[in-house]
């Protein structure tokens, strides 16, 4: 959690790294990696300013990720997130394998897959290293938008897999699912096991664990393969879930998310504004606006779309910045 004193690690870092105590404060930019998908959209491109470089549908945006194949780059430095964790960042703790969380952007031009992700338990038993749980702040939603997280009353996860299986089409799909409209600034959490999918016209900012397991229920007629015998092994019928809108102050971290693999806060900043992670490291990512970090004797600027890895306290200042800071597990 964001907080305004330094960085207090957790014992299991410090036990095992006794040195982690003198690590200097950094900050370490990243390059975001886009990643195409065939329900991709243009708002986030055209949100940050970033040009991909072709007309492919860009669905996402890996923010900060070590996942094999799809490995965030650090900004001019030579490097990529994995190395830096499994060389000179090894003394905070994590490893390229072990860093639990994966950020991105999502931009929904078509609806997505209704789909499932397994809970640690479950995954352990499939051979997989972790689960998926995931939350998602909403940036832009067109009107009616909204996403479908788990069942309508009186209809399990096991029923609306089992009417898959015997042929239901697009409407009884959706019939059978419960739709939640979104708006600006809502947030949702999507336990693992909750079937879901979201829907067009939106973009979003997404925290999860560090897995891209996903098993798919239902493509409208996209021809991708379905996983309905992994899906019924990891669906969890959750209460209903609604969108989360705290009060917020300006100048003041907000909690949106806590309890769960990861934290999510949120800022808007219009002068200076204190931060230090929880864990040996956070991350922060700029929604809006310009300024800098300061950390130790280093500035380093801040732009819309922005992802930075933050080791130790840090000064933000800027002109109507809009942060999410994302919180590792102690």
């Amino acid at each position: 959690m964001p907080r305004l004193q330094p960085a207090r690690l957790p014992p299991s870092v410090s036990e095992t790294h006794p040195t982690v105590v003198n690590t200097r404060p950094l900050v370490l930019p990243l390059t975001p990696l886009p990643v195409a998908r065939p329900w991709g959209g243009k708002r986030i491109t055209e949100q940050f300013g970033w040009d991909p470089g072709d007309d492919r549908t860009y669905g996402e945006w890996w923010l900060a990720s070590t996942y094999p194949g799809a490995i965030t780059a650090v900004t001019n430095g030579g490097t990529d997130l994995a190395r830096w964790l499994d060389g000179p960042g090894n003394i905070l703790g994590y490893s390229a394998a072990t860093f639990p969380v994966l950020l991105k952007f999502l931009d929904s031009e078509q609806i997505l897959s209704v789909q499932v992700h397994p809970s640690d338990e479950v995954a352990r038993r499939q051979g997989l290293p972790r689960g998926k749980t995931e939350a998602w702040y909403i940036l832009q939603a067109a009107e009616g938008a909204g996403v479908y997280l788990g069942t309508r009353e009186g209809v399990s996860a096991r029923d609306l897999i089992e009417r898959v299986r015997a042929g239901a089409d697009d409407d009884e799909v959706r019939s059978l699912m419960q739709r939640v409209e979104v708006t600006p600034g809502d947030t949702l959490v999507v336990e693992a096991g909750t079937v879901h999918a979201v829907d067009a016209g939106l973009a979003m900012f997404e925290i999860q664990q560090n897995s891209d397991t996903t098993y798919r229920i239902h493509d409208w007629g996209r021809g991708r393969d379905v996983h309905l015998d992994q899906a019924l092994e990891s669906v969890v019928d959750h209460p209903a879930v609604r969108p989360i809108r705290p009060h917020r102050r300006r100048g003041q971290w907000t909690p949106l998310v806590r309890g769960l693999a990861f934290g999510l806060w949120h800022a808007d900043a219009a002068e200076e504004l204190e931060y230090a992670p929880q864990a040996a490291l956070g991350l922060i990512t700029v929604l809006a606006g310009r300024g800098e970090i300061v950390s130790g004797d280093e500035s380093t600027d801040l732009q819309a779309g922005d992802t930075v890895l933050v080791v130790g306290p840090a000064l933000l200042d800027g002109h109507d910045l809009q942060l999410l800071a994302t919180e590792l597990p102690t």
